[in-house]
């Protein structure tokens, strides 16, 4: 499909906005806006249909934003559907209307077998070039790692590296399968920011054989909340691990990359009251890179893992972890 690049803005017709109200029109546009801070591509035939079929999620859910500091040909916006509550079920109507499709991958056992056995929202990650990439699992009851790693369909590479789950951030929060990528990432439950050091940062990365962490990102990582990392079917290797962390924009370390900067200064707000940045530093083999999420709604009534909100770095003071909503 085609992808238009977006460039100066066109002047557009007035119209006003209610606070907190979300509708499909308000997030196509914002989308838009999104893509041309990230200097990134907008493809309406990709995520049209996709807003459209889901519009009851879209239009109640908790959505974020996101983007990296890869390279413009690599660099992608996705938005985030996340908290659809309890009975919700995106995969089956994006199958049937043919927008995600099962071909027999390890990846498809797992969404069937892990909502059939534990308690799980969804959540669902569209590319705004490329379409639905992730589905996601979030456990408001976290998960034991061996219990997760129990199974079918979950990687080789995974069960391999099961004492490293255990060791840092243990329980489960989130699975999140990536049929774009062909992976799947983990999620710790949420901790304390402080809980992991910057020696036990190091030493991490140290044994997964990854590029080492600057003194700058270690001293951001302080406020590392949880930790996930990415597996494939087809290498024994962790793939990547990836540190978060949750900022307002006058904290947010914009200053380590223009992308970064223009993408909190600029983004789309359809919440009420304050909001949260989380920023990302992903760990592999041969690179690092950064990630930006933007609150698009506000996520004060989202259901977190294991019920704690992470906490955000502000420039007032710090949130401290809530017990999880009805």
């Amino acid at each position: 499909m085609g992808t238009a690049h977006l460039g100066r803005p066109r002047p557009q017709a007035l119209t006003v906005d209610t606070p907190g109200v979300v509708t499909l029109d308000r997030i196509r546009r914002d989308l838009r806006e999104f893509a041309r801070l990230a200097e990134v591509g907008y493809d309406p035939a990709v995520v049209d249909p996709v807003l459209e079929e889901l519009e009851p999620l879209w239009t109640t859910s908790v959505l974020g934003v996101r983007t990296t500091t890869h390279p413009p040909a690599r660099r992608q916006v996705n938005v985030r559907l996340m908290n659809s509550g309890p009975g919700a079920d995106p995969v089956t109507p994006l199958r049937k209307s043919g927008l995600l499709e099962f071909t027999g991958h390890p990846m498809e056992e797992l969404l069937v077998e892990v909502p059939a056995a534990v308690p799980a929202l969804y959540g669902v990650d569209v590319g705004v070039t490329t379409g639905v990439e992730k589905i996601w699992l979030m456990f408001p009851e976290l998960l034991e790692v061996d219990r997760v790693l129990e199974f079918p369909g979950i990687p080789q590479a995974a069960r391999d590296h099961a004492a490293h789950l255990n060791r840092y951030g243990g329980q489960i929060g989130i699975m999140a399968l990536d049929f774009a990528s062909r992976t799947m990432n983990l999620y710790s439950r949420v901790f304390t920011p402080g809980t992991l050091t910057a020696a036990e940062i190091g030493t991490m990365l140290a044994d997964l054989d990854f590029v080492a962490a600057t003194d700058t990102e270690l001293a951001l990582l302080a406020q590392t909340f949880n930790l996930y990392r990415t597996f494939s079917w087809t290498s024994p290797r962790m793939r990547r691990i990836c540190l978060p962390a949750r900022f307002d924009a006058e904290t947010f370390p914009k200053h380590l990359d223009p992308v970064l900067d223009r993408f909190v200064s600029g983004a789309p707000y359809a919440g009420t009251g304050s909001r949260a940045f989380t920023f990302y530093t992903a760990y592999g083999p041969d690179d690092r890179y950064y990630k930006v999420q933007a609150e698009y709604t506000s996520a004060r009534t989202a259901a977190f893992p294991g019920g704690a909100e992470p906490r955000v770095h502000s420039s007032g003071r710090e949130s401290e972890p809530e017990p999880l909503r009805d």
